[in-house]
């Protein structure tokens, strides 16, 4: 068997599960929670972007909070994922399990990191958090191979699959417009309202991709649960 890097956390099965569970229930309801209370407290625009949630009140509370809290348990689920699955490349899962770690340290950072006062730090750790999140599920896939439960390979390719087209999607109807557009002297709310013809097929190619990053996060209940069994 290949050695394992570093020592495994003291976590029971039933405690693995849970931190799978945490790590994508616990986002998935922080944004939707604030995605409707940003809906009933003068939005900027419907749609909107899932960060625009992330400014004023109760919302910008549930969110922060829910993405720290969810950024930790993936941290958890990840190193615990690693010491506890086998797989039939070991140094792929190594590298899988480091980039999955990378988008849970940030998905704790995007929470702080608003993208109306510190808009380059929310794009780049938004894209680590996202992106990095739906990567580490891509490597998954050959790094399991053979030890990986057929439901878990697919939840995997599914997710990953919403969330490649989710982001084409919004890159395609976003930059464009964004581009041809003077953002001197313009706020990013300003910039935004400029350019919500393109919003509205971004936002929600953004939140689709979100949900793909969400589906792949649950699939491995389905590898904890074989090994359990």
């Amino acid at each position: 068997m290949h050695p394992r890097y570093g020592r495994r956390l003291p976590l029971t099965e039933a405690q693995g599960r849970l931190a799978c569970l945490l790590s994508w229930s616990v986002p998935s309801a922080a944004i939707l929670v604030a995605t409707v209370l940003n809906l009933f407290d003068d939005p900027r625009a419907v749609p909107f972007f899932v960060s625009e949630v992330d400014e004023k009140g109760l919302q910008d509370v549930v969110f922060t909070a829910g993405l720290s809290f969810a950024g930790i348990a993936q941290l958890i689920h990840a190193w615990h994922l690693y010491h506890t699955l086998d797989a039939q490349l070991p140094r792929l899962w190594f590298a899988a399990t480091l980039v999955g770690m990378v988008a849970a340290f940030n998905c704790v950072l995007v929470s702080h990191y608003d993208m109306f006062d510190h808009l380059n730090e929310h794009i780049i750790t938004a894209m680590l958090a996202f992106g990095g999140g739906v990567l580490w599920a891509v490597l998954s896939v050959p790094a399991l191979g053979r030890h990986a439960t057929a439901a878990g390979q697919r939840m995997r390719k599914i997710g990953a699959s919403m969330a490649a087209v989710g982001f084409v999607v919004m890159l395609m109807a976003f930059n464009p417009v964004a581009n041809s557009i003077d953002a001197t002297g313009l706020t990013t709310k300003e910039f935004l309202n400029e350019a919500q013809e393109a919003v509205v097929i971004a936002a929600p190619a953004e939140y689709v991709l979100v949900a793909g990053l969400m589906v792949c996060l649950a699939s491995y209940r389905h590898e904890l649960q074989s090994k359990s069994e």
